[in-house]
């Protein structure tokens, strides 16, 4: 190893990476042993070359500050919302007050200055894992619990009702602050809340067109006309439509005359015996009136019936049933106040059908169940003719119940105000129009060219004849007595028809006539034996499901006679031609 000549030349030689490593280590240790002046400077310049400069350490600082950035913003992240910047006495650090999902409270750093000057109350933002620093503004989704806002009681809090009418203070988040400002976040509307971070996020948007309208019946127009379908009208349907032309074009005639634009209908009788036909009757008939006085088509009218069912209005949650029943009327009124503008530019305040179905479920006697006793005084309340809004509107209730003894008598009495009864086609005059209806247009049996009215006219008199006939063959089919009395009533096959049965029997009748037409090749047509035949089986059919306590349900019974029983009678097996001919 060359000596070196100088204290330069050394320390040039010791920092040369260039000059071999064992020989820089051997003159250091040469340096290091002797105390001299020269070495112990060689030796300071050494230790003061190896620190790093204020810029190195400056430029490491900031390298392990963004990488601890970074693994902050690519760790697990919190969801927080912001709610105001707060200042601590004798720090400069930025810190944010943020509630966490959970409802907990939390102050952390924003290191951003510029994003600590953007954010506003009501913000979502991201934490970073364990909640010390503020990071980003996060994307703000609308989501939470649906509420009613009833006021504003300062400028940063509103008062809010929940589902079951309980009531909370939340604090209110920019945007909902300055939608406020704005006159679109007032009392009535509904709010998108968490409350669990007891903050009112957005007004929640209104629902375009008819989408708003839970109960609104989208479905077509059903296809029952009056003349073509049902064989005995019930007279509301001529009153009905009366009304309803007098009301769209003759409106001042009838408030000269104090006539409320309401009206309410209670259809009752046994099931079966056409109270959903006269509803969609009438459901046609209305909306034919509709566009023959609007001159628009009947396909282009906006729907305008609602229809009820108590599966749509019994809920699990206390205050929910009757909430869903006011809806359903509230549904009905608004309806009722939108007016219909004509492609002619005319506008019109068309009716409103509103069809409650089996009103026995929804307006029971009272003392029974409380959710009942609830949900009939909302009923009760909503429906009183009494009030102006009522009145005043244009709406149609139509209510059907199987069982009227049922319903509560205050409920008959408001929507009851004409009930129409439905009763078995027992007399010889309807059940001859109903059948009429029913084998209108159907193929029938002809063995000598009879034309096709006088065949029907053949086949309706035959089975007329055998069911009606005062001495036939039909000694009765059951016996009922009635508690109290030792006489049994007979019932015979004409008492327990309806139209229902009518077409079960006639589909039936039908049903053989084509299968013997594809499968054998026969004469085509319904026969008079076939069409009797299956109003014997249909019949048959129902008193077999008949027990003391059901009765009621199939057959007349008086009014507060209980049956105490019921003895099937048993007749001779005849033919379908015996059976004709009787």
């Amino acid at each position: 190893m060359p000596k070196p000549k100088s204290t330069n030349q050394l320390l040039a030689m010791l920092t040369n990476p260039e000059f071999p490593e064992d020989h820089r280590l051997e003159l250091l240790r040469g340096v290091a042993s002797n105390q001299g002046a020269e070495n112990r400077a060689i030796l300071l310049a050494l230790l003061n070359g190896a620190a790093p400069s204020p810029e190195d350490l400056h430029a490491q600082k900031l390298q392990t500050l963004n990488e601890l950035i970074r693994e902050m913003m690519e760790g697990p992240l919190r969801r927080a919302v912001f709610l105001n910047l707060c200042e601590l006495n004798g720090s400069s650090v930025r810190r944010a007050l943020v509630v966490l999902d959970d409802g907990t409270l939390a102050y952390t750093v924003v290191p951003d200055a510029m994003l600590a000057g953007s954010l506003r109350p009501g913000d979502c933002v991201v934490l970073e894992a364990k909640g010390r620093a503020l990071l980003k503004r996060a994307e703000t989704f609308k989501v939470g619990d649906v509420v009613t806002l009833e006021r504003w009681v300062d400028e940063r809090h509103v008062e809010v009702k929940g589902r079951g009418d309980e009531r909370s203070v939340l604090l209110a988040s920019a945007r909902l602050m300055d939608k406020a400002k704005a006159d679109q976040a007032g009392p009535g509307l509904s709010v998108i809340i968490n409350s669990k971070q007891a903050m009112a996020f957005d007004v929640l948007p209104a629902q375009d067109g008819l989408s708003h309208y839970r109960y609104l019946c989208k479905l077509p127009v059903p296809d029952v006309v009056v003349e073509r379908d049902i064989g005995a009208p019930p007279r509301c349907i001529e009153e009905l439509s009366s009304l309803l032309r007098a009301e769209l074009l003759h409106p001042e005639t009838r408030r000269r005359y104090r006539l409320p634009r309401c009206v309410m209908k209670l259809l009752a009788g046994a099931s079966g015996s056409g109270k959903t036909l006269a509803v969609q009757a009438i459901w046609r008939l209305m909306y034919e009136i509709m566009s023959e006085v609007t001159g628009v088509p009947l396909e282009q009218l906006p729907p305008r019936v609602f229809r009820l069912r108590m599966s749509e209005v019994l809920s699990k949650w206390l205050g929910d049933s009757d909430h869903n029943l006011d809806r359903f009327f509230n549904e009905v009124e608004q309806m009722a106040d939108e007016p219909f503008v004509a492609p002619d530019g005319r506008s019109w305040r068309l009716p409103v059908l509103a069809i409650l179905e089996e009103i026995d479920g929804l307006a029971r006697a009272r003392g029974q169940e409380p959710v009942y006793d609830r949900i009939l005084t909302v009923a009760l309340q909503r429906l009183d003719s009494t009030l102006a809004a009522v009145r005043g509107r244009f709406i149609i209730y139509l209510g059907t119940t199987n069982e009227p003894q049922s319903v509560d008598r205050a409920f008959m009495r408001r929507i009851g105000g004409t009930v129409e009864h439905f009763t078995r086609l027992n007399r010889r005059a309807a059940f001859v129009a109903v059948l009429q209806k029913h084998v209108a247009g159907l193929p029938l049996f002809s063995n000598n060219g009879h034309l096709p009215a006088e065949l029907q006219r053949k086949l309706i008199g035959e089975v007329a004849a055998w069911l009606f006939s005062p001495n036939g063959a039909d000694r009765g089919v059951v016996e009922l007595t009635y508690a109290g009395s030792t006489t049994p009533q007979v019932r015979y096959r004409r008492d327990f028809l309806t139209g229902a049965l009518i077409d079960r029997a006639v589909r039936q009748a039908a049903e053989e006539a084509c299968q013997r037409e594809l499968l054998e090749g026969a004469t085509p047509g319904v026969k008079t034996e076939t069409l009797v035949r299956a109003f014997d089986e249909q019949i048959h059919s129902v008193v077999e499901q008949l027990t003391e306590h059901n009765a009621r349900e199939y057959t007349d019974v008086p009014d507060g006679v209980r049956v105490a029983s019921v003895r099937r009678m048993t007749q001779p097996v005849q033919s379908p031609f015996e059976l004709q001919r009787t």
